[in-house]
């Protein structure tokens, strides 16, 4: 069986390390947000995704899917995979997943 995968828009933050955080808490829309899904071990950032906790390594994206989920790709997976479209403002983005059901394992 042949199987395309279904585009979908996203909305994602380059993480460039500990300096960018308030960054990131911006991006979650809250520090509880980013308290749910993301927590230090050390000096590394990880993300309890929906399959796991994942390391975000430095210059790596962090795509928020449609449900509210995180995940990180790595710099030149994403640029592979991805096409970065035009800004728009996207803080309207930001706080319309805090409802949704998801949670991190």
């Amino acid at each position: 069986m042949r199987v395309v995968k279904k585009p979908i828009e996203a909305v994602a933050i380059q993480w460039k390390g500990a300096d960018s955080k308030q960054d990131l808490i911006d991006f979650c829309g809250s520090e509880e947000m980013f308290e749910k899904w993301f927590c230090y071990e050390g000096e590394e950032l990880y993300i309890d995704s929906l399959e796991g906790r994942q390391i975000v390594v430095k210059n790596a994206f962090i795509v928020r899917g449609n449900y509210g989920e995180y995940w990180s790709i790595k710099e030149p997976m994403f640029r592979n995979n991805y096409t970065i479209l035009p800004d728009e403002d996207e803080t309207e983005n930001y706080n319309n997943f805090q409802d949704r059901k998801f949670e991190p394992r």
